[in-house]
């Protein structure tokens, strides 16, 4: 990595303004390991100096990619004038940084929802060309059959398209199934248990994306910061 300023360093890694991350520098909650007295502007080097922040290590993150567990009742947006966002279970910093979701759930769809400051990756991700394999787990007002099996399979006509096969997994409850898409038409879940004998979805929740399992240790509203295992699982899938 190439030199960059410490308070740009901390204001990235710690998703806080510059102001606020030259006063962690001035307080002394920052220390760059042999350096004696540390300034603001002080360049560092993320793959030679070891920056700690009260003691702990902290490595440079230029993007930001969290995993959120998203609750019924949000739109999966950055702005909206009617509606409460996602983007309002975040501190304003994140939107400071323009943290925003990565492709989209519905209003009533809970689940696995990835955020990101990378356009670059949710480009490629939500790439009609490649777009990335997402799991749902979904609940209908009535059993699900073989023959709903084969229909997704082969596809339906949707906003004048067929579309690309989908495999459904029906569970012990056959009300129940795993459902996997690699492609994102509007309310395609929905509409395709509809195709099946009319079926309501009852329930919906996103299971994976893009090779990413939901954290089920997190509660609907919660979120936590991608590891880099998980990143690297994300970027895998190019176009």
């Amino acid at each position: 990595m190439a030199k960059i300023r410490l308070d740009k360093f901390i204001s990235s890694t710690l998703v806080i303004s510059r102001k606020d991350a030259t006063s962690l520098i001035k307080s002394g909650r920052i220390c760059v390991v042999g350096s004696p007295k540390i300034k603001p502007d002080d360049k560092v080097d993320d793959s030679l100096d070891e920056v700690l922040f009260d003691g702990e290590r902290i490595t440079f993150a230029e993007n930001i990619y969290i995993m959120l567990n998203k609750p019924m009742g949000l739109i999966s947006s950055t702005d909206d004038k009617s509606e409460r966002t996602v983007l309002s279970l975040f501190d304003k910093s994140y939107a400071d940084k323009g943290l925003f979701p990565c492709g989209r759930l519905d209003k009533d769809t809970v689940g696995l929802l990835i955020m990101t400051t990378d356009g670059a990756l949710a480009h490629r991700l939500l790439s009609p060309k490649h777009h990335a394999e997402k799991t749902y787990y979904v609940e209908c007002d009535k059993e699900f059959t073989e023959d709903d099996v084969a229909l997704m399979k082969q596809g339906i006509m949707m906003d004048g398209k067929m579309t690309k096969p989908a495999t459904l997994q029906i569970l012990n409850d056959q009300k129940c199934a795993h459902i996997t898409l690699t492609e994102g038409k509007f309310h395609e879940i929905k509409r395709l248990c509809y195709a099946c004998r009319q079926k309501e979805v009852l329930y919906l929740k996103r299971l994976t994306f893009g090779g990413i399992h939901l954290d089920e240790s997190l509660s609907e509203g919660e979120w936590r910061i991608l590891s880099d295992e998980e990143i690297a699982t994300l970027r895998k899938n190019k176009s």
